[in-house]
């Protein structure tokens, strides 16, 4: 039996914002209450993390009053988790049990969702304080039950092409789960995203970064700016490799069954096929 939990430090955020609120404290001050009250938060690898810290928080404080309602009154209960893991284990084609802890929490405004892992116990740290949905939340879902399947690491100790494979099932898993329920065409993402517009380039100008797993690189092709020149080269390059290889009859569990020790050739292998068939996305005019 899957051990599933919900947590949150939504209160914790509050008394620290309160607190700080009432005080009218400067930014030294407020980064005293935040350690001692809330001090929760994402630094990357290679960061200072004091310095980290602070300089995020001052970049959210005039931004948590516009949402203060939302997360004081975030209904924690309405999100019934195993109705969400259950679907995904049955597509990922796994039955093991899994431990997850579904923690929801205050960021930055520019703080993604991110998975902890210790001795085979998973921890999905979610952040509520921008607009999200059961699309996203599924997403990190597939790729914490991804993770026990086939033993890769959730999150910096990755390869790029480790990174690529798990956006590619996460996107079209979540899909797949989406379009049982309601219409939802996750393709028209793209259409919006610059990216899109040269995916034969991108893919090749992202091949000879396959193996890197420094922060800058995984960083530069997700949020940053990658070897093309546009954001999101990994999410996209994850999307069409896997959209090709289910085009080709295999499922997305069949994907997730690759082990870990072998998915960067097999995302390498997966590009150079792609390329050899010549498949192209035409930009829109």
């Amino acid at each position: 039996m899957d051990d599933l939990k919900i947590k949150q430090m939504l209160d914790r955020f509050l008394f620290f914002y309160d607190k700080a609120s009432l005080e009218n404290a400067d930014p030294e001050r407020r980064y005293e209450l935040w350690k001692e009250h809330y001090g929760f938060t994402f630094v990357p690898p290679g960061y200072e993390k004091d310095q980290f810290e602070k300089e995020m928080l001052n970049y959210a404080w005039d931004k948590y009053s516009l949402v203060y309602d939302r997360i004081k009154y975030f209904e924690m209960d309405e999100v019934n988790l195993q109705e969400l893991v259950t679907p995904v284990k049955q597509a990922l084609q796994y039955d093991e049990p899994i431990s997850l802890t579904l923690l929801f929490f205050v960021g930055t405004f520019e703080t993604e969702p991110f998975i902890l892992e210790q001795d085979h116990e998973y921890t999905l740290c979610f952040p509520i304080e921008t607009d999200w949905n059961e699309f996203k939340l599924l997403q990190e879902i597939v790729r914490v039950v991804h993770c026990c399947k086939s033993g890769l690491a959730p999150s910096q100790t990755r390869t790029l092409a480790q990174l690529i494979f798990q956006e590619g099932i996460a996107l079209h898993t979540a899909r797949q789960l989406m379009n049982k329920q309601a219409n939802v065409k996750t393709e028209l993402l793209w259409s919006r995203e610059k990216c899109s517009r040269e995916p034969n380039r991108i893919m090749i100008n992202i091949i000879p970064h396959l193996s890197r797993t420094d922060y800058e690189a995984l960083f530069s092709f997700t949020k940053g700016t990658g070897a093309s020149g546009y954001e999101k080269e990994a999410n996209f390059t994850g999307w069409i490799v896997v959209k090709h290889l289910l085009d080709n009859g295999r499922s997305v569990g069949d994907l997730a069954s690759v082990p870990k020790e072998d998915v960067d050739t097999f995302v390498e292998r997966s590009l150079f096929s792609l390329l050899n068939h010549a498949y192209t996305i035409q930009p829109q005019e």
